[in-house]
């Protein structure tokens, strides 16, 4: 069935996958035997589940991990770690009372009020004399909560400045490092290494009197050296985007008004002024 076909319903997807379950023999199905067996794809799938395993949960089947344990194992092990525990056992202790993980529970069951839903169910069968049985949740199992992935905040940027293929200001550390690099040359420095330890960069810088080593550390402001608690006596230059360090004992490269400098009349730029 090719995927530009309509949509199967949830309905027909799950009896799909139960008929399957039920000619193998099989509490698990993976998701290429579905697809070899019924034509559907994934786009089929993935337009009515969240996941290949929400599908599985919703077809009473379970995931592969779980496959080889049947409910009666899971139940009966959650019963001895409320035993153990005096009481209905949280989804963070059950391991540590001789459970199963709880992840186990939680794939099975969705969320770990089910499990314990289930483990009602199943002692008042299995167990009748269980201490603890008012402990346990009563009523149906809670849906499924929806795992919606956390809202991604949108990517800030810095004012345009357009300038040696970099359009935007440094709004960090690590654009100032950037911009320093398209920079370095221009401004009579070669780089020998960056590292990640204080000082940031070791360099030579060409002067009147030939080359000397410069230490440098980078920050997106000058007084972030004072912040971070550095040893002045430990770099020779400090290389930010802003200088605001008034009193600052360290010389000071501030990058934002060498850009301004050589954007000065050139088309096409909108540097910082």
């Amino acid at each position: 069935m090719a995927a530009t076909q309509p949509i199967p319903s949830r309905e027909t997807l799950i009896e799909h996958l139960q008929a399957i379950a039920r000619t193998t023999g099989q509490r698990h199905v993976n998701r290429r035997e579905f697809e070899r067996r019924t034509g559907f794809s994934r786009y089929h799938v993935f337009q009515r589940f969240e996941t290949y395993g929400a599908f599985l949960r919703a077809a009473g089947l379970v995931e592969a991990k779980n496959a080889h344990l049947d409910d009666d194992t899971l139940l009966r092990a959650l019963r001895d770690a409320c035993l153990a525990a005096g009481g209905a056992v949280s989804a963070l202790k059950v391991r540590r009372h001789g459970g199963r993980s709880a992840s186990a529970y939680i794939r099975r069951w969705g969320i770990w009020r089910n499990a314990l839903v289930a483990l009602r169910d199943w002692i008042e069968t299995h167990d009748p004399d269980f201490p603890y049985l008012a402990a346990l949740p009563t009523g149906g199992p809670d849906a499924r909560p929806c795992l919606l992935p956390k809202p991604v905040a949108a990517p800030r940027y810095g004012a345009p400045i357009n300038f040696r293929g970099i359009l935007h200001e440094p709004i960090n550390e690590a654009g100032v490092v950037m911009l320093f690099g398209a920079m370095a040359q221009d401004l009579g420095f070669a780089v020998e290494r960056v590292v990640s330890a204080f000082p940031d960069c070791e360099a030579k810088r060409r002067t009147a009197e030939g080359w000397q080593r410069a230490r440098i550390e980078f920050e997106f402001e000058s007084g972030n050296f004072l912040k971070h608690g550095h040893d002045p006596a430990g770099c020779d230059l400090i290389v930010c985007w802003e200088h605001n360090w008034t009193e600052c004992p360290v010389e000071v490269l501030e990058l934002r008004a060498e850009v301004v400098k050589r954007s000065a009349g050139r088309p096409g730029t909108n540097a910082a002024a």
